[in-house]
């Protein structure tokens, strides 16, 4: 859970051993050591990265839990499996603990949920007993919605966690609380999502009713030569989409390239996508906050294509060489 630069260590046992509490004190004033919470520090300033604050929270927080049988859960467990992480509630370890003897709470820095846990929903991350992928995913679309749970559910598909295992956690719990949330987010999950901001936008759609019908459009020429891969289809209207990341150019330049290179060589895709009937559309960011703006400009667009009574269709790939034809071979050219 991190480098030894940034292990967590009890105030009382650094103390101790290490420097004194106005030493302490000092360099927390200072910025070379950062309090994670009451009677827990790290070295260093404090993680700009949510997941490793959230890490660092767990290790301050773990040793000061008591009771068996629980299990880190919620946003905690989306931290240690190295699932995607939205904004909410980092500043707190999440649990969840079987109901004999135990009452829910929000306390600063951990909140204790008690519900059924079974044993095969639990998993071990380093030295942590946490809620597994299926666990995980239901867990977070009961209690941060639609969007949260799609953001989830893709990547945890993605890791392997079939629809299957998801839903025997729901039917586990028919009754609780968000759980109608949670099984429209098992039903709409898609692990061929490549990242977590297509997968928000596509949530997004969904929830303003125009989700796209299809994902990861393959387009080929008629000849069969492959065109592009577009995140999103809406083939009845002869739309793609793409949902476009903050880093999305500086990642796509190679050695020897400069961004307007790739800015140009983009265009040039884009005109090729068109060239086979298709209008493409982009999302960013920006979208993920104006939902209901970047839908009624999908909306537009979907009118000014009008519906198709038969979807846009690629044409078939291009077979592979045969490797017994002397016919491709470059060097012997064309017989005709």
């Amino acid at each position: 859970m991190g480098n030894d630069a940034r292990r967590v260590q009890r105030v009382g046992q650094l103390c101790s051993t290490a420097m004194t509490y106005d030493e302490l004190k000092a360099a927390i004033r200072a910025g070379t050591i950062t309090p994670v919470r009451h009677g827990a520090v790290v070295q260093g300033p404090p993680a700009s990265d949510g997941r490793q604050r959230q890490v660092e929270l767990i290790a301050g927080t773990v040793p000061v839990i008591q009771g068996p049988d629980w299990a880190l859960s919620h946003t905690s467990a989306v931290a240690l499996l190295g699932l995607p992480m939205s904004r909410g509630e980092l500043d707190r370890v999440w649990i969840t603990r079987p109901p004999q003897g135990h009452q829910g709470h929000h306390r600063p820095g951990l909140v204790t949920r008690v519900c059924g846990l079974e044993p095969d929903e639990i998993t071990r991350v380093g030295p942590y007993r946490v809620t597994n992928l299926a666990r995980t995913t239901v867990d977070m679309a009961r209690q941060f919605g639609f969007a949260t749970g799609v953001l989830v559910a893709d990547a945890a598909a993605a890791r392997g966690c079939t629809r299957e295992a998801m839903q025997k956690v729901l039917d586990r719990s028919a009754r609780r609380p968000g759980n109608g949330i949670a099984r429209r987010v098992v039903a709409f999950a898609d692990g061929r999502s490549e990242s977590g901001g297509e997968s928000l936008m596509r949530a997004m759609c969904e929830l303003q009713g125009c989700a796209p019908t299809d994902i990861q459009i393959e387009i080929y020429s008629p000849e069969g030569h492959f065109i592009a891969r577009c995140d999103f289809g809406w083939l009845e209207y002869g739309i793609v989409g793409e949902y476009d990341g903050v880093q999305k150019y500086g990642r796509l330049v190679r050695p020897g390239q400069s961004v307007s290179d790739v800015v140009a060589a983009e265009k040039d895709r884009e005109a090729q996508i068109r060239d086979q009937g298709l209008e493409i559309i982009r999302f960013c960011k920006v979208d993920l906050r104006r939902p209901a703006a970047a839908a009624a400009r999908l909306r537009r667009l979907m009118d000014q294509r009008g519906r198709r009574e038969t979807p846009w269709t690629s044409p078939i790939p291009a077979a592979p060489p045969d490797e017994n034809s002397p016919w491709d071979d470059p060097f012997l050219g064309s017989p005709w």
